[in-house]
Parts: C-alpha cells; sequence; structure tokens
C-alpha cells in the first residue's frame, strides 16, 4: 500500500513532530486483520483521524498533558501488535485499554463465523473477513461526531465534511513522518461558532444537534459509563431522546460506538441494497445478536469490491425520520 499523507493543515505553523515514549507488545487472539478493521473505523482513506499509512494504524489524541498519538503494527511473528506511543502519552496502561476497545480485540466473533458458516448466502462473506474485529469509536463525543454528519447524505460528502471539521478545530502533530490531526474535544465542539460548523458543510440542525450533544458529554449529563451499563433497548430509547437523533443514528451509535453486535441500523441505504441480494430481513433475524458484524461485513464487500461506490451511498437513509 502506498504511503498515505493528510494534505497540510490550513494554519501556518507546521504540525509539531511528538517525541516516541515508549514500546509496547499487545497480545491478540489470531485471526485478526488490522487493516480491515481499522477501514472500519475510517470508513474511507480520506478519513482526517483514523489513518492507515504503509500497513500501519496511525492516531493521534488530545489529552489533558497535551498531544499524544500511537503507530500500531502487526508484530511479524503474529499474535501480537507492536505500538509505539507518542508524545504526551504518559502510563501505557490506558493505552493499552483504549487500543483493544478500538480495534475490538477482547470480542470473541467464533459463535458469529459458526452461525455465518451455516447460511450459504453469507458463509464467503464471512470468512473473506475473517479476522476482522468489531472497532468501536475511542470517546463518545467522538461517535456522536461521527454519526450526525452521516445522516441523509453520502458517505464520501460526510467524510469531507467531518475532515474539515476537524481542521477548523485540531492542530496537526507528526508522527514518525505522519501527519495527524487529533479529534477535537466535546468542549472544542461545543464552542465552535456554529458559522464555522456551517462552513465547514453542516446544515444548521446537524450543527445544532452535534453541539448539543458534544456539550452534553462535555457536561456530564450524557455519561459513557452509564449508558455502557444500560440494555441495548433502553440505550436505544435513551440516544433517541438526544436532539437530532432518529432510528437509524442511535442503532449506528449503539453498534460503533457501544459495540453493540446485536443491532443492525435500520434503513441503511447501501446495506438494504446488499442485503437484498442475500434474501433480506431474514438473514438479520438469523444472526441475532450478531447481526451487527453482518452490518460490518456488508459494508467491508462494498467496500472492498466497488470503493468508488462509495460516493453513490453508505450514508443514512435519505427520508427525513431516519435520521
Amino acid at each position: 500500500m502506498p504511503s498515505r499523507r493528510a494534505p497540510p493543515a490550513p494554519a501556518a505553523a507546521p504540525p509539531r513532530t511528538l517525541r516516541r515514549r515508549a514500546a509496547l507488545v499487545v497480545p491478540l487472539r489470531p485471526p485478526f486483520r488490522l487493516d480491515l478493521t481499522v477501514r472500519l473505523l475510517q470508513r474511507l482513506p480520506a478519513h482526517p483521524v483514523e489513518i492507515r499509512d504503509a500497513g500501519r494504524y496511525v492516531r493521534a489524541f488530545q489529552t489533558p498533558a497535551g498531544a499524544a498519538g500511537w503507530v500500531i503494527r502487526e508484530a511479524p511473528e503474529g499474535g501480537a501488535l507492536a505500538v509505539d506511543l507518542f508524545g504526551a502519552a504518559g502510563d501505557a496502561g490506558p493505552w493499552v485499554a483504549r487500543i483493544r476497545r478500538v480495534l475490538g480485540l477482547d470480542v470473541d466473533l467464533g459463535p458469529f463465523h459458526r452461525r455465518a458458516a451455516r447460511l450459504p448466502a453469507l458463509a464467503p462473506i464471512a470468512r473473506a473477513v475473517s479476522g476482522v474485529r468489531p472497532p468501536r469509536f475511542a470517546a463518545l463525543h467522538e461517535a456522536f461526531a461521527s454519526v450526525i454528519p452521516f445522516q441523509q447524505v453520502s458517505l464520501a460528502a460526510a467524510v469531507a465534511t467531518l475532515r474539515r471539521v476537524v481542521l477548523s478545530l485540531s492542530a496537526p502533530v507528526r508522527l514518525d513522518g505522519v501527519v495527524a490531526w487529533p479529534f477535537p474535544s466535546a468542549e472544542a465542539f461545543a464552542a465552535a461558532p456554529a458559522r464555522v460548523l456551517r462552513a465547514c458543510g453542516l446544515s444548521d440542525a446537524k450543527a445544532r444537534a452535534l453541539q448539543g450533544a458534544c456539550r452534553a458529554v462535555a457536561d456530564g449529563a450524557l455519561d459513557e459509563a452509564s449508558l455502557e451499563r444500560l440494555p441495548t433497548r433502553a440505550l436505544l430509547e435513551r440516544l433517541r431522546e438526544v436532539p437530532g437523533i432518529g432510528p437509524w443514528s442511535a442503532a449506528l451509535l449503539a453498534l460503533r460506538g457501544f459495540g453493540r453486535l446485536d443491532v443492525f441500523p435500520p434503513g441503511d441505504a447501501a446495506a438494504v441494497r446488499l442485503l437484498g441480494g442475500l434474501g433480506g430481513e431474514p438473514l438479520v433475524e438469523r444472526l441475532g445478536p450478531w447481526s451487527g458484524m453482518l452490518y460490518y461485513a456488508l459494508f467491508l464487500r462494498r467496500m472492498i469490491l466497488s470503493p468508488e461506490g462509495a460516493s453513490a451511498g453508505g450514508g443514512a437513509p435519505t427520508v427525513s425520520h431516519g435520521r
């Protein structure tokens, strides 16, 4: 894969180079595909924060102590990830926990693959994505910022909007030769002038919804730990109480933000098209608590077989009640 370098930041100051602080080995249970798991986080290679570079996963963060980041590779011997931490990383323990969460390393997908093997329409797709884990957004406000801009627009348009927002609210850093932007904090989203968000491509309604959600996260009105304890049905109901969050958005937040693999986002245009060719809704029902992995498998199938198709679909349904 050719080396991927992000375009220069709009600010005049060059990216600050972060020093390598630690090298870690994070064990995992094979099989594991770092490339495809990160692709699920990215959705498209233009994503401003989730970076794949020459087989590496590069990500920057803004911490209370300053900018930090990681560069992750699959260890040559297998069964582990080689991780370099940069900048104000501090203690390695929380970073290892975050890596395991973000990359879904502790999710046992054996039951999903056993079910998929008994479904002729799904078995070859499941084999093709063997080693893929269900990733999770790194923080609750990131989940809202990674769902609300994607409502009712194409995948390419949504990623472009998110990119402009991140570049407007964040300062770039350099990790091991790669320029990366930390995801802005919940406070930064909440305090951003509405005109800045509109200039990035967000509608007034989406800007209000995104800022309201991020303000609630920053103020503690939306607490990730409390939401995490809710069963899936109650979680979906609570998320739908957030202004601007409808059935599709709540389901995507539950799946991508909280790792609820018993959720298949309803009405997703691209997923519905692919699902129709595999037998439709009965397939989702037969997978039961693993239906979210079907959503991920269909996404990867579409992206791998027809990457250019991402510009034509893959966002929320185009009806107003599907947000």
